[in-house]
């Protein structure tokens, strides 16, 4: 099954720049037809998160959120199987770029937090021109498929961290040597590995992986994300990140983080991957998100 997936992906490195992107905007919408649990995650969520949009400005920023996504599924053969030269090529530079330099150069170590918008798999290859940049990944429940995503993710001398417990302490060793490292923030955590903090507006259940990263490094925390353009091309941003995410509270530390993202969405929101379940595990007594 591995060898007939990247078979299929080296089919699809075949394709122009710009080629996903032109077939994102031509297909997403028989991609919604065929996918009616992410149609109607994606709108449950637009609704609880923009409960003041118009609706028809809803419908429509759903249908461009599903051309983002069938295009970050078509960009997966370049991220696979393209030189990591060419690759970086395709990136018209980084928005705010002093603040890596600069949080680097302060020798705290640094947490950058990348969530699930845009190309984030680019961001991720993008980001490896950071001499020692480490990327925590949740590890497949398949071995093959995690050597072949290592495989692929590391060529650029990334070092990349499983989340489990020794990678885990891997990783604060490698922020507290004053190195770099990229999280996914995002992410709905395991039963006990998280809190329900405010996303906007609405309870969701966060890690608290974070959070405790920077409370007990000291660490200096950015947002990351990888703004698809127009013809296959890229645009980085780097956003500070509220200072309360140091606080020792950990409820007020992780809604700096959850903000940290929205302001990350408000670059795009179409750009966000609003199918993913965000909201799926409620609060005690609460009926369910998605039904």
């Amino acid at each position: 099954m591995i060898y007939v997936a990247k078979f299929v992906l080296w089919l699809l490195s075949l394709m122009p720049a710009g080629m996903p992107w032109w077939l994102a905007q031509n297909t997403a919408g028989l991609w919604m037809r065929l996918s009616p649990v992410k149609r109607h995650t994606t709108i449950r969520n637009l609704e609880r998160c923009f409960p003041g949009m118009d609706p028809e400005q809803r419908e429509q920023l759903q249908c461009d959120s599903f051309k983002h996504y069938v295009c970050s599924v078509l960009e997966t053969g370049h991220n696979w199987f393209w030189s990591l030269e060419r690759l970086q090529s395709q990136c018209d530079g980084i928005v705010n770029e002093e603040l890596i330099h600069r949080s680097l150069g302060a020798g705290r170590g640094v947490v950058v937090l990348a969530p699930h918008f845009g190309a984030w798999e680019y961001l991720g290859m993008y980001l490896q021109r950071i001499p020692d940049i480490a990327i925590l990944y949740k590890p497949p429940s398949n071995p093959g498929l995690e050597k072949a995503l290592l495989q692929k993710r590391r060529r650029g001398g990334a070092n990349l961290i499983p989340a489990t417990a020794s990678g885990l302490r891997r990783l604060y060793a490698h922020i507290r040597a004053g190195k770099g490292a990229g999280v996914l923030p995002d992410q709905q955590p395991s039963t006990g590995k998280g809190q329900f903090a405010p996303f906007f507006g609405v309870p969701a259940l966060t890690g608290v992986l974070v959070p405790r990263l920077v409370h007990r490094t000291g660490c200096i925390v950015l947002a990351s994300v990888c703004e698809r353009l127009d013809k296959g091309r890229y645009r980085v941003h780097m956003l500070p990140v509220d200072e309360e995410i140091h606080s020792k509270d950990i409820v007020t530390s992780m809604t700096a983080m959850n903000r940290a993202i929205e302001n990350c969405i408000a670059i795009d929101p179409a750009q966000y991957l609003w199918s993913y379940k965000r909201f799926k595990t409620q609060p005690e007594g609460e009926k369910p998100f998605y039904r």
